[in-house]
């Protein structure tokens, strides 16, 4: 795909209208307070999903519910809207909300890595003393898909048993001996890694302080553009590390 055709990309042949019902499937949405995040949160809500909404703040996690649920009226959508705040600069809090997401759900269909972060001031960190884009773009989110990968595969394969209980022949028949890539296509559990056109790794790989381990502060747009190639080699790397546990990583 062409830098272009990722500028001014053609008119979707997918749309809301076509979701089918998204009652009982249960979504996380980093970022869901503002941009792609809350447009996206409106949708799955008024398809009847139920949405976990994330953000920073409780405050800001509140204004966005009321948004989602005006945009789309109680007596049209069956959807739930709960919040769930964490700071990806400090993995302290993403741990503590994957743990209360997993003490509240027993499923997870997908989860949209949606949040990010642009140019800050340089010399920006994490809480935990890495680089700001880099370590909310890449270790926290590797935390969290880590925390939350178990109940991803457990929606997997309910998915793969309930069809199987349901005669879903030809489904099961995709799955057998198949690749990851099918059998989650078919089951629909996913990781979905909002990465950029404009990703790109450094000459040599991702720079890092000898004395620390840690991401080397580099100049300009370069922790940006090492931190959203990051997020594609993880998405591959997830892939090859849970090969046929049916869960797609996309991005």
């Amino acid at each position: 795909m062409s830098y272009l055709s990722q500028i001014f990309p053609p008119a979707p042949t997918f749309t809301e209208k076509s979701l089918e019902d998204l009652r009982g499937r249960v979504y996380i949405i980093t970022g869901a307070t503002s941009g792609v995040g809350l447009e996206l949160a409106k949708i799955l809500y008024a398809a009847n999903g139920t949405v976990y909404v994330c953000g920073r703040s409780q405050a800001s996690t509140d204004t966005a519910i009321s948004i989602i649920r005006d945009s789309s009226p109680k007596t049209t959508t069956q959807g739930r809207l709960n919040p769930l705040i964490f700071d990806l600069a400090d993995l302290s809090t993403v741990r503590s909300a994957a743990q209360l997401f997993l003490h509240q759900e027993q499923r997870l269909d997908v989860l949209f890595l949606n949040a990010g972060i642009m140019t800050p001031p340089p010399g920006s960190q994490t809480i935990n003393g890495h680089d700001l884009e880099l370590g909310s773009h890449c270790l926290a989110q590797f935390l969290l898909c880590k925390l939350l990968q178990p109940v991803l595969e457990a929606t997997a394969s309910w998915h793969r048993l309930s069809c199987t209980a349901e005669g879903c022949t030809e489904l099961e028949d995709q799955l057998k001996g198949r690749s990851n890539s099918v059998a989650s296509t078919a089951s629909g559990v996913r990781i979905v890694w909002v990465s950029s056109f404009i990703s790109q790794a450094p000459r040599g790989g991702v720079q890092l302080y000898e004395r620390t381990g840690a991401p080397r502060l580099l100049k300009g747009m370069e922790n940006y553009l090492q931190s959203k190639a990051g997020e594609v080699l993880l998405a591959e790397e997830w892939n090859r590390r849970y090969e046929g546990e049916g869960v797609l990583n996309v991005y």
